[in-house]
């Protein structure tokens, strides 16, 4: 596969990591990035994906959520990692 190119009408923006998660788990959405998030942003959410069996890993520090493992393999290999802070990280610690 190439690498990911998506246009306007293929990416949609949800406000919401859970709504999106849950989109997921209904197959209304294939797969769902977002850097910066925190366990308890997803938690409930992604047992829903789970039951669902969709996945849901963390890949360098980011949340990759996906309805099956073949999609999720793929999203992390198309995924670089950026160069993010957490909101809550100490200035002089690098992750």
């Amino acid at each position: 596969m190439d690498r990911v190119d998506l246009t306007l009408d293929q990416v949609r923006i949800i406000v919401s990591s859970t709504l999106a998660l849950c989109l997921i788990a209904t197959e209304a959405a294939e797969a769902y990035d977002q850097y910066g998030l925190h366990c308890w942003d997803i938690a409930a959410a992604a047992v829903v994906i789970r039951e669902a069996g969709g996945v849901v890993i963390d890949t360098t520090g980011g949340v990759a959520a996906a309805g099956t493992h073949n999609m999720a393999s793929y999203i992390v290999q198309q995924l670089q990692p950026i160069g993010y802070e957490w909101d809550d990280s100490d200035p002089g610690v690098q992750k």
